[in-house]
């Protein structure tokens, strides 16, 4: 149902705690409406006057924010200058002072010194303010200090290891003098003193203490003592190197004194030996009378070294004597040449120097160059002195090639000679070279010839059977250098062995003539044929039909025509199958 609304009912009871007593104001004390309102004013302006002190502060303190920043970033950017400049300058790969070795290095301080003096110059010259000059003041002053420290470091760890070296090489030039000085005591006491000295001086600052001075010192003597015997003794000196370890001897250490005791016994046994091996060969004589006075040394030691000096001298003497005799040779053979075959060019001390056998093939060699024939080889002399390079390389080069020029053609005398060179220089692989083939050649044919009841390079052989061996050999080495001709491959050892048993078992008819002419029907007195191996053909036996045209061929070739020059030419041509 609706409520009627009442009014409000004011109590009359008093408050509680009510203030009775109201504080006093412009107003109830009477002041003017004007009077306030100046009060309201005034604190309006209170107000006003506290919140602009509140702006002041807050920009002042934005202002401040913005100068350290601006420090900060000022500093900030010095330092990565400053960073920058160090890391080239110290520690570039090719161009930091850190790279900088040795003696070069002791400019570096006052360098860097400058280089930083002058850099932060520059630095300082863009800040903007004092504080950010006293803040990089401080900021330089430290990195000043880090980097004078970072490059004192470095220098005077090269100091050191430069004048370790500086030392090092003072002692070792000073130790060479005085071995070099060897000879001269006094100038051997000089070099040795220097050194010392060097040490002295030196190794104290490079960290040695006394004793390590002391030890080196002893090290750089003793070594120098034992370099001073050691090149007395390669001086032939073993009396004065013996002197000399004996005033020495407490300076040496230890260790080494066994070391030059026996060099010095050595050193006395090779002096001893020269001396009476000296003494030997001035007297003169053969190699075995100065053996046999050699064999009345007492001590075995000296006797075996003295034995062994006088015949390295005689084997000296006799290759001297060679190359002298070849030199002469060769010079008489040019003066034949020269003279068309006149061999009364050569001076007469040449010719009386000269031995009977050198005369003789110089003569016989100048024959052939007067009559315009060049020299044929003689093969058994050929294929000997083949032989005996391949069995005997020792003694074929003491050969005088020279003796032999009348016998060998310039072919083969060019072969032999530069074969005998080969083997004096030690060149095998080229010795090795020519006589391979040969080698092999010579062993498959003189085992054939045994088969055959032959025996090669046999004592009792006649000149003709050497002759025939020798004729064997040359159709041999025509064969088989037609066929590597032919084939453009080298022959093997069957083959070789093939052309052996070919020419081994070739034959030849050989007619022998009877006498009366045929007018008897018995033996002796009718012509008869028989065979021949090719080996024991004799000059008659050369057919008639090809007789005639060796002749022939030997006079349009202006060689002598003989029984044994027919021969020659003969089984040459069946070796070329130029004959069957």
């Amino acid at each position: 149902m609706p409520v009627v609304r009442r009014e409000r009912e004011v109590s009359t009871a008093p408050l509680p705690g009510v203030r009775k007593t109201a504080a006093l104001t412009g107003l109830s004390e009477g002041a003017g409406v004007e009077s306030a309102k100046v009060g309201v004013g005034a604190s309006i302006a209170g107000v006003g006057s506290q919140a602009a002190r509140m702006g002041v502060s807050a920009f002042a303190k934005i202002q401040q924010e913005s100068r350290d920043r601006a420090d900060s970033v000022a500093i900030l950017e010095a330092e990565r200058r400053i960073a920058e400049w160090e890391n080239r300058r110290l520690y570039d790969p090719e161009k930091g002072a850190l790279n900088v070795r040795g003696k070069a290095a002791m400019a570096l301080p006052d360098e860097l010194a400058n280089e930083y003096a002058s850099l932060t110059g520059e630095i300082e010259k863009t800040l903007g303010s004092d504080r950010q000059r006293q803040a990089f003041a401080r900021v330089k002053t430290s990195r000043g200090m880090g980097l004078d420290l970072t490059v004192q470091r470095h220098v005077f760890g090269e100091m050191n290891r430069y004048e370790g070296e500086e030392l090092k090489a003072t002692v070792e030039n000073a130790q060479q003098a005085a071995i070099a000085n060897a000879l001269d005591p006094a100038r051997v006491g000089v070099e040795l003193d220097r050194a010392i000295g060097a040490i002295k001086t030196h190794a104290p600052r490079l960290g040695l203490g006394p004793e390590a001075v002391e030890k080196q010192v002893a090290a750089v003597t003793s070594s120098t003592h034992v370099g001073v015997i050691d090149r007395l003794l390669t001086n032939d000196k073993d009396k004065a190197a013996r002197a000399y370890f004996e005033e020495t001897r407490g300076q040496i250490n230890g260790e080494a004194i066994a070391k030059v005791e026996r060099a010095l016994d050595e050193g006395t046994l090779r002096g001893e030996s020269q001396r009476k091996a000296d003494e030997i060969v001035l007297e003169g004589g053969t190699l075995t009378a100065q053996r046999e006075k050699v064999r009345a040394i007492d001590d075995p030691k000296l006797r075996d070294a003295v034995q062994q000096r006088v015949e390295h001298e005689a084997a000296i003497k006799e290759r001297t004597d060679r190359e002298t005799e070849e030199a002469t040779l060769q010079g008489a053979y040019n003066i034949v040449d020269k003279n068309g075959g006149n061999v009364n060019g050569i001076p007469p001390a040449t010719w009386s120097g000269l031995s009977g056998g050198a005369r003789s093939a110089l003569r016989s060699y100048a024959e052939h160059i007067a009559r315009g024939v060049p020299v044929k080889t003689d093969l058994p002399t050929f294929y000997g002195l083949m032989q005996k390079a391949g069995t005997d390389p020792q003694g074929f080069v003491t050969e005088n090639l020279l003796q032999y020029r009348h016998k060998l053609d310039e072919v083969e005398f060019k072969q032999l000679s530069g074969l005998q060179l080969s083997i004096r220089s030690g060149n095998a692989k080229a010795a090795d070279k020519d006589l391979a083939g040969f080698r092999t050649k010579s062993e498959i044919l003189d085992d054939s010839l045994r088969q055959y009841g032959i025996e090669p390079g046999g004592k009792d052989q006649t000149p003709e059977e050497r002759n025939a061996i020798a004729q064997l050999r040359r159709m041999l080495d025509l064969r088989i250098d037609g066929q590597q001709e032919l084939t453009g491959k080298k022959a093997t050892n069957p083959d070789i062995q093939q052309a052996v048993d070919d020419l081994l078992s070739a034959r030849a008819e050989v007619k022998e003539e009877g006498t009366w002419s045929g007018f008897f029907t018995s033996a002796p007195f009718f012509d008869t044929t028989t065979t021949k191996r090719l080996i024991d053909l004799k000059p008659g036996d050369v057919p008639a039909q090809y007789r005639m045209q060796i002749v022939e061929a030997l006079n349009k070739a202006r060689r002598p025509v003989s029984d044994t020059t027919i021969l020659d030419m003969y089984l040459e041509a069946r070796a070329r199958g130029l004959i069957k």
